[in-house]
């Protein structure tokens, strides 16, 4: 029966709604930690403080999971999880008129569905409890409903309803949930500030969040991508009918997963003022963590995640193959934690040097970026025919022996001394390498008389000086192609 807002005022001799917030067997939960991996999921963590009725509690968290992800699981020591129940209805148990009172006493402020004996729905707000009767708030009227013509309640808005294992059932419980869930990323991007020789190396998080706001959340960006093998299937809960997706969990971060993760661009946008930053590693994953981040669904975000001053040694690499000489940075990580794959943007000075990616690098390795051709360098090379031997027949072919004598010249223009790493391949019998020069590698091919030699020269030439680097080789030429002794190359240079 409704009964007129009048008639309310003598009953409601408190406000209803002033009333404790409903505390019996229902909760919601709190996002308190994610884990976001580059490749497009999170691993969300929440928590909620529920006063059991019987061993049971009931909440409105419907994860959008991946299937086979979601874990519900007590906070308490010795308490364990012992069945979660997902349907359309969740019923409120009751065994008499008088049960009814007892078992709604505690639930004023929720959304409830009342059938009568008459078959009369009624669904509004539980408003007030009375000694024969129960008010509900249906818009803007009040519905007395007395406990004897009441044949069912259900919940609104509770669909997962979770039996603890306890040894206290109507205790107040602690009760956490985590899951994978897909719909939030990371990526990684730095900023290298060279000045006077000195760089200090800045890493920021850009993070796309579609799935659930952020509010003062611990976030985990995680260097490492896990195997998940039911990746884009949703796990049956996420399906279930009138189920809420996840609005607002304590568990440990997945401890060991898989390698580093693939090379990701950085976005450009607004930054988000830094929070406190602390770290951890886990197994064959690394955990940047930023605590107390907010952040509102489907925003974008640029997050300092660390800034930390680096020894950075610059060097130039020649190919003497070809001409081209090109400027590195050599960095060594003494950061304490790995630098995970990304572009990083060097300044040098004030002045933007360019943009190169940075490869995964472990605490204490070095990493090197490549830049630019390196100005301030002239490099020359020549190389000519020494000496011949007499012809040989090797199998069906006759070979003549031929000593090839070359010279590699490097001028240093700039005002500071330069690292400089040389590599040449040379088929044939390696013979004098000058100024310390060794072979990297070498490679025998099947019916070649010549193997491969990789070589490598490491030298350091003062400003203003030109070193000049000697090498000889002996390589078998075919007496048809050897001919006449060759016309010696001429020098080539580069103003790189």
């Amino acid at each position: 029966m409704c009964i007129s807002l009048g008639l309310l005022s003598a009953v409601l001799t408190a406000n209803s709604f002033g009333q404790a917030a409903p505390k019996n067997m229902t909760f919601a939960t709190t996002l308190k930690s994610v884990a976001v991996f580059r490749d497009g999921f999170g691993y969300y963590t929440r928590e909620g403080k529920v006063k059991l009725e019987d061993g049971w509690a009931t909440t409105d968290l419907v994860p959008t999971a991946v299937k086979g992800t979601v874990w519900f699981y007590s906070l308490d020591t010795g308490d364990k999880i012992d069945t979660i129940v997902m349907g359309k209805e969740n019923k409120i148990a009751f065994t008499s008129p008088a049960d009814i009172k007892v078992k709604l006493k505690d639930k004023v402020g929720l959304k409830i569905v009342v059938i009568t004996h008459s078959s009369q729905r009624f669904e509004g707000e539980l408003s007030k409890i009375l000694d024969d009767m129960t008010l509900l708030k249906v818009g803007e009227a009040f519905s007395a409903i007395p406990y004897d013509q009441i044949k069912s309640i259900q919940f609104v808005g509770f669909p997962v309803r979770i039996k603890v294992d306890t040894k206290t059932p109507n205790k107040v419980a602690n009760i956490g949930v985590a899951y994978l869930q897909e719909g939030i990323k990371w990526e990684p991007s730095y900023i290298l500030d060279v000045r006077k020789g000195i760089g200090n190396l800045s890493l920021r998080a850009t993070m796309q969040n579609t799935t659930e706001k952020l509010d003062k959340t611990d976030v985990f960006f995680v260097v490492g991508s896990p195997f998940v093998a039911n990746r884009g299937i949703e796990d049956m809960m996420a399906h279930l009918p009138g189920a809420m997706p996840a609005v607002a969990a304590k568990a440990d971060v997945p401890k060991r997963l898989d390698k580093d993760a693939a090379l990701a661009d950085a976005d450009m946008v607004p930054a988000v003022s830094s929070a406190a930053l602390t770290r951890d590693e886990s197994g064959e994953l690394f955990y940047y963590k930023k605590s107390g981040l907010s952040l509102e669904t489907s925003d974008v975000a640029m997050v300092s995640i660390f800034d930390v001053p680096i020894p950075v040694t610059p060097r130039f690499e020649w190919n003497a193959d070809g001409e081209e000489v090109f400027y590195l940075l050599s960095l060594l990580n003494k950061s304490g934690q790995p630098l995970t794959t990304g572009p990083v943007f060097v300044l040098e000075d004030g002045h933007a040097l360019g943009q190169e990616n940075v490869r995964y690098t472990p605490a204490g390795g070095t990493a090197e970026v490549r830049l630019s051709q390196g100005i301030g360098l002239k490099v020359e090379k020549q190389e000519a025919e020494d000496r011949r031997g007499t012809a040989t027949k090797i199998g069906k072919t006759d070979f003549v022996p031929v000593t090839l004598k070359g010279t590699l010249t490097i001028t240093n223009f700039r005002t500071t001394k330069a690292m400089v790493t040389i590599s040449k391949t040379m088929r044939g019998k390696v013979g004098a390498l000058g100024d310390g020069g060794v072979i990297k590698q070498t490679q025998i091919l099947n019916g070649e008389p010549n193997p491969i030699n990789d070589i490598q020269w490491k030298i350091e030439i003062a400003p203003g000086v030109t070193k000049k680097i000697v090498y000889t080789y002996e390589t078998y030429m075919s007496a048809e192609k050897a001919g006449s002794p060759p016309v010696p190359s001429g020098p080539g240079d580069l103003h790189a």
